[in-house]
């Protein structure tokens, strides 16, 4: 990515981190992130086995991200395979159990 992209990139998050309801404040939100040397197709089969066996219901995929919505949790796991790299995160209303689901998924994976 460039220094502009980057830069519009940072006011857009920071627009949106500023208008983010008082009830945001209660959402925990964890991250991983890890190599992968998977073909597209294959990361975006092990990320919908991960979410599902962390029980998650799994939403539309896209063409590089697998989402699910467990409650008032939500995870994605994008699959960057032309940079090796895979994307988990976990968000919702308690930081323990984002953890928790965000490793359930991440060690399956």
């Amino acid at each position: 990515m460039d220094c502009a992209r980057d830069a519009i990139a940072l006011v857009v998050l920071a627009g949106s981190l500023a208008a983010a309801p008082a009830a945001a404040e209660n959402y925990a939100l964890a991250t991983k992130w890890r190599l992968t040397g998977e073909a597209q197709i294959d990361c975006l089969g092990h990320a919908d086995e991960a979410i599902r066996r962390a029980g998650f219901d799994l939403a539309e995929p896209g063409s590089q991200s697998i989402m699910g919505r467990r409650g008032d949790y939500t995870a994605a796991v994008r699959c960057v395979t032309e940079q090796r790299l895979v994307f988990f995160a976990v968000s919702g209303p308690s930081p323990g159990e984002v953890n928790r689901l965000l490793d359930a998924i991440y060690n399956v994976f």
